[in-house]
């Protein structure tokens, strides 16, 4: 499908029961990508991104379940670009277990934002969260890419990692799926976020092992097929964060004066 025939306005399906609710900004470099997975009666939210995207992202996630129905909101890490708009969330969902999903560490610095739910810490937690049906989402931590104490989810019925700020890509040139050139994209997102080529080739060491149908990041493009293992082999020959060899203008450059 090509990507003009998306609506962007609407939720889209990217894979079985799980659905890109973000906000698409023509004019924006960086954007910032909300998922919903629903699993029988049961939802759950990924990175329900900002305030300013809030009333967009709530718009798509209240077409497609009931408040009620979402009984997890997972935080990859403690930024402001997919945890400021929670309260709002939190305002509106009625399901009196809802837990906020993410790493103990992460929680202490998301407890500033004011959220009300309960942590369910997954490193408390053997990093598993199971659902109602007995689905379990798996988590691994990515310390320092970016933060000392982020993760990523992989779920393994339908093969998918949401990768958080990894894979994630910075250009005005979106589209949902990552294609042609999406390299380059992620190379200007990955030098100024990641701490060094160290850190990020831990990470891609492992995820080079999993079984992946696709990669879902935060920001940027979705990546899936032969995508997958391009971005792997580019990603761990970057030099990132302290070992990066670009100047202050190639790194932040993009961002508007």
């Amino acid at each position: 499908m090509e990507e003009q025939e998306y609506d962007y306005l609407e939720p889209i399906e990217v894979a079985k029961g799980v659905y890109w609710i973000g906000y698409y900004d023509e004019k924006a470099s960086f954007h910032s990508n909300p998922y919903l997975l629903i699993d029988g009666d049961e939802a759950v939210v990924f990175d329900p991104a900002g305030v300013m995207e809030y009333p967009k992202v709530a718009s798509k996630i209240f077409s497609l379940v009931d408040p009620a129905q979402i009984s997890y909101i997972i935080l990859h890490h403690q930024d402001p670009d997919l945890c400021s708009g929670v309260p709002l969330l939190e305002d509106v969902i009625t399901n009196k277990q809802l837990k906020i999903v993410t790493h103990s560490r992460a929680a202490v610095l998301i407890n500033y934002y004011g959220v009300k739910s309960e942590i369910y810490a997954v490193d408390r937690h053997q990093y598993e969260l199971a659902l109602k049906s007995g689905r379990i989402l798996k988590f691994m931590k990515t310390p320092f890419c970016h933060f000392p104490s982020a993760i990523v989810t992989y779920d393994p019925k339908e093969k998918l990692l949401f990768s958080s700020d990894i894979f994630a890509a910075l250009s005005v040139d979106w589209g949902l799926f990552a294609g042609k050139g999406y390299e380059r994209q992620m190379e200007t997102f990955h030098v100024g976020y990641m701490a060094s080529r160290k850190h990020l080739n831990i990470i891609m060491d492992k995820i080079a092992k999993m079984d992946l149908a696709m990669i879902l990041p935060q920001h940027g493009s979705i990546i899936k097929g032969e995508m997958i293992s391009r971005c792997i082999e580019f990603l761990k020959g970057l030099h990132c964060g302290i070992d990066s060899l670009l100047s202050e203008e190639e790194l932040y450059g993009w961002i508007p004066k």
